[in-house]
């Protein structure tokens, strides 16, 4: 007799716990799929079609699960050190959907950053970092290319897969339209 209710309260309690975590989890799937449909929007009212937006929203999961960052636009993503802005279908360089000027293609480097771009000659995924001493991972191969947009006495730092410091840029202004990231795991802008 006493397992019998030692089973139903315990069936009890789960059922109880079970409850309780529906109701906290409830409010954060729904902020998610609040998010998740402005950046749907977003992707809509930059011309994106379903495949198109679903595609680009792949493309950021797959950096989320690499960078740790927070998404914060359909093609943006917040990083420790910076931000993280992808491409959209079928067009060459980055640009922000959020900013009060979003037609306009982005691909330059604002002052006081440090931007990596995937692809050479500015082109591709495109990250401005600024926060200094922040190894950021990179994750890209081949060739891509680099804007050190800082004061003159800053320079960039580019890492290898153990985070030794491999190479230093020249003070800001310097560019590398073809700069190999084989080797480069992680930048930091200072």
């Amino acid at each position: 007799m006493e397992t019998l209710r030692t089973r139903g309260w315990a069936k009890a309690l789960i059922a109880l716990m079970m409850t309780l975590l529906a109701l906290v989890a409830a409010p954060s799937a729904a902020g998610a799929a609040t998010a998740g449909g402005e950046f749907a929007a977003q992707a809509r009212s930059a011309g994106l079609n379903d495949a198109q937006a679903k595609s680009l929203q792949n493309r950021v999961d797959g950096y989320l699960a690499k960078n740790h960052g927070t998404q914060i636009g359909a093609n943006k993503i917040a990083l420790t050190g910076g931000e993280l802005l992808l491409t959209l279908p079928g067009e060459q360089k980055a640009r922000d959907l959020g900013a009060a000027d979003a037609g306009v293609a982005a691909g330059g480097c604002p002052y006081t950053y440090v931007c990596a771009y995937k692809y050479e000659n500015f082109t591709g995924d495109q990250m401005n970092l600024f926060d200094c001493n922040t190894l950021n991972p990179i994750g890209w191969g081949g060739t891509g290319s680099w804007i050190n947009n800082q004061r003159s006495t800053l320079y960039a730092r580019f890492y290898d897969i153990n985070a030794n410091l491999g190479w230093t840029s020249p003070g800001g202004y310097s560019e590398d339209r073809h700069a190999p990231w084989g080797w480069v795991y992680y930048l930091s802008p200072c």
